[in-house]
Parts: C-alpha cells; structure tokens; sequence
C-alpha cells in the first residue's frame, strides 16, 4: 500500500515534455556521463526531476536517464501534491564532478608550437628534396645533360627510402592536425 501511495505520489508530479529536436539520453546528469542512447525529435517523454539544467525523464520504451533541458518542449508541469525529493547529497555531487574530471583529463594532448615548428621544418626539408630529385630526374631522362657517370644501382632504393619517409611524415603531420581539430571539437561539449 505504501509503494502505491509512493507511485500515486510520483505521477502526480510527473510533468511530460516531447523532444525539439534529436537528444542524447544519458545515465546521470552530466555530458561525460554514460550514453544510453538517442531520443529522435518528436519523442513525448515523461519527465521525473531535474538536476542543473539536466531533466531525468522515462522515454517510452520505460528507459529512464538525464536529457539536456534546451533539447525538450512543451513541458507541462502537473502541481505536485507532496514536497520535492531532498536535494542530491554530496557525494553524488562529488562522484560526479571526479568522472568530469576523469573524462577531461583522458583527453589527448593538443599539439604545442614547438610541434608544428619541427613538422614544418621537416616538411620545408622534402620538399627541398623533392625539388633535387625532380631536377634530377629532368637532367636524367628528359633531355638535361647527361651525367658524367652511370647513376649507382641506389639510385632506385634511395628515391623508394625518400618516397617512404614523405609518407611517414605525410601520415605524422595528418595525424598531428587530426589530433589539434579534435581537441578543439572536445572543447566544444557536444551535450
């Protein structure tokens, strides 16, 4: 009897609100919280309580978890019959604030100067010796002077090396410039 006068209690606060537009349903009210899934626009929810401009909602397949507040519409609040539930105590708060912290700091490294320095110095060096390959290969095979001796059997292997380094260093500052917009994405809370 008392579980039903517990229910009663919860739906008659229960306010219920329908998404604007497509939202992250999360375990707990925070962004670096675990994703439970995603809510398409349009989507009634039944919204429980709300927690720092996070509200916990029931989704309609009975799923409960926290949407970001701006993400819903329509909300109609029901006049609640009994007090509201005492606040989160602090170890909830705290537990929560140390996962943030947690996912913030698993955040890689953004490149410093110094990095895009030594990647541009390194990349001005191949080209400068793209450029002597290219004349090179000009002198050789289209006409240029001819040399004074046969090219060395190396030649070929050490074209192959200088081709495969550019690669590698090609794919290292691809990856550098990949790892600064993802940084720069991260600092953008997606919510």
């Amino acid at each position: 009897m008392a579980l039903a006068a517990l229910l009663g209690v919860s739906m008659a606060r229960a306010e219920s609100a329908t998404t604007k537009e497509r939202a992250h349903l999360r375990r707990g009210p925070s962004a670096a919280s675990e994703l439970l899934g995603e809510l398409p626009a349009g989507t009634a929810l039944d919204v429980l309580g709300e927690s720092g401009g996070w509200k916990q909602v029931r989704a309609p397949d009975g799923k409960t978890g926290y949407v970001w507040a701006d993400h819903l519409a329509g909300a109609e609040t029901k006049p609640p019959e009994a007090p509201r539930a005492a606040p989160r105590d602090v170890a909830d708060e705290l537990h929560d604030l140390s996962r943030e912290v947690n996912a913030l700091a698993e955040r890689p490294e953004p490149a410093s100067a110094a990095d895009l320095e030594r990647v541009r110095r390194e990349l001005e060096r191949l080209s400068a010796a793209e450029r002597d390959l290219a004349r090179r290969f000009d002198e050789r095979f289209v006409g240029g002077p001819a040399p004074a001796d046969p090219a060395p059997e190396w030649t070929f292997w050490a074209v192959t090396g200088l081709l495969g380094m550019g690669t590698a260093i090609g794919l290292f500052v691809d990856r550098l410039l990949q790892r600064r917009h993802d940084g720069r994405q991260r600092g953008q809370l997606r919510l």
